[in-house]
């Protein structure tokens, strides 16, 4: 016994510098993974974390970079693993559920992704970024009820988040919470005057407000910093349709159509445009062109207006077969009446209009009421002495 306590004393301090040395070693490789991490080449990161891993497999900041590596070269299930081995070792390791939650989110199974995330909130619930992905998710799923909820408390956390201002600004639009949404967007534009989400999100809240001058004015000052997209620019020649300022309306339209982005309601709002500037085939074209570009919930309106266009050149026969398209696609319900005007004026047989007009005034529809009542008791009389 007495000898194998000497030669372990003999030995302790050959051990002991073996050990340092392996440790310091690992230090280097570990330095020059992040080094590499950082210059984004993650191959080169993963070949000095292998040595690191096989000779400390149990050790989690390995574990977490690997995963971390594989993540950014997109090899999901390799990342899956090795995060799965740091839960193993702590399963309340906040780095991993939260690593985990994201590749399930972004390999869109967002029931996985969920329940990783709200974990996460029960393990730390004054972190704000763990509600705000819980929201984003949420919204995924189709779930804007519980997207709100923890929007609301990403935001009461953490009040200068821009990106959680803007998801609640666009939530509290489309639900048409207005004043809500006009405090949100206002405390996001002090924080950042120039951020394009909530300006696009201020045109928006404006566009539903009707401030058609306030529209025009918000997209300018977000075109001013380089964006057109599409959606906004339409917009914005929509706010100058509606604010009679036809050229600028006509030009900013026009560039989507250059630009080869255009919808169908670009061509509708052109043929508005081109029908208020007095160019009947310019105005006709387009509305053809929206039709063309495809079936949509609109198709109703395109073929009204062409019928309101035809009407106006007096060629009646066209515009009833328009206005018959219109219904046919669900137009809005005073196409009825223009339908049974223009056969009121166009066809001798008196009937026809008249079951038009008992359409119109079947849908409860009261602008133009007074005036059909009246007309349908003239056209009675009418056909009561053609008999």
């Amino acid at each position: 016994m007495k000898l194998l306590a000497f030669l372990a004393i003999l030995l302790f301090p050959i051990f002991g510098t073996a050990q340092v040395e392996d440790s310091l070693q690992l230090e280097q490789y570990f330095a020059e993974a992040e080094r590499r991490i950082a210059a984004y080449d993650f191959d080169g990161a993963l070949r000095q974390l292998s040595t690191c891993y096989i000779r400390r497999p149990g050790h989690i900041p390995y574990l977490l970079r690997i995963g971390y590596c594989h993540t950014q070269l997109g090899r999901y299930p390799d990342a899956k693993l090795f995060y799965g081995e740091a839960l193993k070792l702590d399963s309340l390791h906040t780095t991993a559920l939260s690593a985990l939650g994201s590749i399930y989110e972004r390999e869109r199974n967002y029931r996985k992704a969920q329940s990783y995330f709200t974990q996460l909130t029960q393990i730390d619930s004054t972190n704000s970024y763990y509600y705000k992905k819980s929201a984003n998710i949420a919204l995924h799923q189709g779930d804007a009820i519980h997207s709100l909820q923890q929007f609301i408390k990403a935001h009461s956390l953490n009040p200068a988040d821009t990106e959680v201002i803007t998801r609640l600004s666009t939530i509290y639009l489309a639900m048409d919470e207005l004043g809500f949404a006009a405090e949100m967007i206002e405390k996001g534009l002090q924080l950042d005057a120039r951020n394009i989400p909530l300006l696009q999100a201020k045109a928006r809240l404006h566009h539903k407000q009707k401030a058609h001058e306030l529209v025009a004015a918000t997209i300018e000052s977000i075109m001013v910093q380089g964006d057109t997209s599409e959606y906004y620019q339409m917009m914005l020649g929509v706010a100058y349709l509606h604010l009679d300022s036809l050229e600028l309306s006509l030009a900013h339209l026009q560039a989507i159509v250059d630009r080869e982005e255009d919808t169908e309601h670009t061509h509708h709002y052109l043929g508005l445009v081109h029908r208020k500037l007095g160019n009947p085939e310019q105005s006709q074209a387009h509305f053809e062109q929206a039709i063309d570009k495809g079936i949509s919930p609109k198709t109703g309106t395109y073929f009204n207006d062409l019928g309101n266009l035809a009407e106006q050149q007096g060629d009646l026969r066209t515009a009833i077969d328009h206005y018959r398209s219109a219904i046919s696609y669900g137009a809005p319900v005073e196409t009825h009446f223009f339908l049974a005007r223009a056969s009121d004026q166009y066809f001798k047989d008196k009937s026809i209009a008249l079951r038009h007009y008992q359409d119109y005034l079947g849908t409860g529809h009261k602008e133009f009421q007074a005036y059909t009542e009246q007309r349908i008791g003239q056209l009675k009389e009418i056909i009561h002495f053609q008999q």
